[in-house]
């Protein structure tokens, strides 16, 4: 009796041991899977924020304000979510630097020309939207800059749009205001407007007139466009003179050479005619000496005197039809001024008549 109370009291402990050594066991395998998955969890944080077990690289850019951005901000490619914002610091230019980390199989996709412009939601929600790159440019590296944009936010917009409608009250006011003046028939804007009206239709003959003397022009335009045309093929006078070639072209060009001819011995003749004037004052000189000495011969020879008179007469004839002359005048001042005759019968100079007997 005691034995088998002993075997059923033992068999009791064994029970109560093993079911409490069966709670423990259970109380581990929990512990342990709570553990994994708290490592897992911090595994999958890590892999996120650090990229351990997945291929990344990294970008970053700058600007003078984040405001709504943040660590873990989404970075996005045409809406697909490639990566997220890793670090946001300042930097001593006062600027902020922006360090994106992004998954490496989106590479291809983000060149030289990409951007990264930040979008902000009614929510104040912010996202890095990047653009794709022209394939032609070169790939962005781990570590390389990309512009940054911010895109106009909400409040942005509110502040533009009540400043757009502060500038549209001010346009409705100025619109009441002229409504106001049109309802007043004696008001300044309808004085103004009747003002104009009248001007208009002063305005209008002279624009008639206007138009009447354009079409005028144009007319005028056109037949001196068919003259033009006609002097460059040659045609009528004007075309004749432009043309090298036309008989009338050729005459004047004839007629120019016979005239370049003409003056050029009208410049030698110019030339020539000082030593013309200096020979027949010489000559004038010789005739005059010869006179005296005739003046001289006729008291000896009355007969000879009679006739060296009518000689000496011809040749004062000759000799003022000679200073009268024009050109000799022009070249030879001297022949303007007034003096005695160069020829002069022995009378004009107090000599002995034929009849006075000689000494």
């Amino acid at each position: 009796m005691r034995r088998s109370e002993a075997r059923s009291g033992s068999t009791m402990l064994e029970t109560a041991i093993g079911a409490r050594y069966r709670r423990y066991q259970r109380a581990v395998g929990l512990l342990i899977l709570a553990t994994l998955g708290v490592l897992f969890a911090l595994l999958w944080m890590a892999n996120r924020q650090l990229g351990f077990f997945s291929h990344t690289y990294r970008l970053h850019g700058f600007l003078d304000n984040v405001r709504n951005l943040r660590q873990t901000t989404p970075v996005t490619l045409a809406g697909l979510k490639i990566g997220e914002v890793r670090d946001l610091t300042i930097t001593d230019y006062n600027q902020i630097r922006i360090e994106l980390i992004l998954y490496r199989e989106y590479q291809p996709r983000i060149r030289a020309n990409s951007t990264a412009q930040i979008k902000t939601d009614a929510l104040g929600n912010a996202t890095v939207e990047l653009n794709m790159g022209d394939p032609a440019r070169p790939l962005l590296g781990d570590g390389a800059a990309i512009p940054f944009q911010r895109a106009p936010d909400l409040e942005t917009v509110m502040r533009q749009a009540q400043e757009q409608l502060g500038q549209i009250g001010v346009v409705l006011a100025n619109v009441k205001a002229i409504t106001d003046e049109l309802k007043q028939p004696e008001g300044s804007l309808l004085g103004t407007l009747n003002t104009f009206a009248q001007v208009m239709r002063e305005l209008t003959p002279l624009l008639r007139n206007l138009t009447g003397a354009s079409q005028e022009m144009t007319r005028l335009a056109a037949d001196l466009a068919v003259v033009g045309g006609r002097i460059r093929t040659g045609q009528g006078a004007l075309g004749g003179l432009t043309e090298s070639a036309s008989p009338l072209s050729r005459q004047i060009a004839a007629s120019a050479q016979k005239l370049q001819a003409v003056m050029t011995g009208l410049e030698t003749l110019a030339v020539r005619l000082p030593d013309y004037g200096q020979r027949v004052e010489q000559i004038l000189r010789q005739t005059e000496a010869i006179t005296v000495k005739l003046a001289k011969a006729s008291a000896h020879a009355p007969g000879l005197m009679d006739q060296s008179r009518g000689v000496a007469e011809n040749v004062d004839e000759v000799v003022d039809s000679v200073k009268r002359s024009a050109v000799l005048r022009a070249l030879s001042p001297a022949a303007d001024a007034p003096a005695r005759p160069v020829l002069e019968a022995p009378r004009d100079w107090g000599a002995p008549s034929s009849g006075a007997p000689s000494p």
